[in-house]
């Protein structure tokens, strides 16, 4: 090789990896708002969830506290239900 051909592809092979080393450059820039905005996607969804978790938990507080009370109710209507058998007994024993 002569030196005007290898000065020629060096030339060449400088300004391919100075093009390629731009290009590199946006793309990694790119990525980076990619990146950037997948992590702000990520902690909106982390949000969420914990916004849905306590309403959860919540939400089951209130389950059981309607539970608590239904069987209350269920008590006092078994409780008034054996009266009222006790005192019909007592109606037609008379």
């Amino acid at each position: 090789m002569t030196k005007k051909t290898v000065l020629t592809l060096s030339v060449l092979a400088l300004v391919t990896g100075l093009a390629s080393g731009c290009a590199t450059t946006d793309e990694i820039n790119a990525l980076k708002a990619q990146v950037v905005k997948a992590q702000q996607t990520a902690d909106e969804a982390m949000s969420m969830a914990e916004t849905a978790n306590t309403n959860a938990a919540s939400a089951s507080e209130q389950a059981a506290a309607a539970m608590s009370a239904a069987d209350a109710a269920q008590n006092a209507a078994d409780n008034c239900s054996e009266r009222c058998d006790r005192m019909m007994e007592k109606a037609m024993a008379k």
